[in-house]
């Protein structure tokens, strides 16, 4: 089970404003990201291809997202997306989420280049938070929330309160 996840990122000049800061909007797609590839490593999707799951497939829509933003980050910058389970209920799941800056550690020159290993904190960017349904579509076409599938459900765990507390406060 798991309830917190880490995906490194890179800022794209796509992302960015004209001075090269990331737009506000991107944050909700790094949030994204950060999700689909913490549903990945557990060893599933949030969009089921498989024909033979086609009455049960599921789809996951936002019903909240927020952010407060705290530093900018920067063209070419790389940070990381900490991704956090706070809840999981019947058909919902609460994920928080932390943008951390990374630099080069040592006397590199700055860009950011060489491995994973060799970049350490440079602060909080940025902090959010997703709330995700279960919901299947009903004979009309409209969806209706529907409780978490069990291979979902399995994976997932709330993280501990002291843990949670000491990442997003009480």
């Amino acid at each position: 089970m798991a309830h917190r996840f880490d995906h490194l990122q890179r800022v794209e000049f796509s992302d960015t404003d004209m001075a090269g800061i990331v737009h506000f909007s991107m944050f909700f797609r790094y949030m994204e990201r950060a999700e689909h590839a913490f549903y990945r490593s557990l060893g599933f999707s949030v969009f089921e291809q498989d024909p033979d799951t086609a009455e049960r497939r599921v789809g996951w829509p936002r019903v909240h997202a927020s952010m407060d933003y705290r530093a900018p980050l920067r063209f070419e910058e790389r940070f990381r997306v900490e991704l956090w389970v706070r809840e999981v209920r019947r058909s919902t799941i609460r994920h928080g989420f932390r943008f951390i800056g990374l630099k080069p550690a040592g006397d590199h020159d700055g860009d950011g280049a060489g491995d994973v290993d060799s970049l350490i904190d440079d602060g909080l960017r940025a902090r959010g938070e997703l709330v995700v349904a279960c919901v299947r579509k009903n004979a009309d076409g409209r969806m209706q929330a529907v409780e978490l599938p069990d291979h979902v459900r399995r994976c997932l765990e709330p993280a501990p309160d002291d843990e949670w507390n000491q990442a997003f406060g009480p």
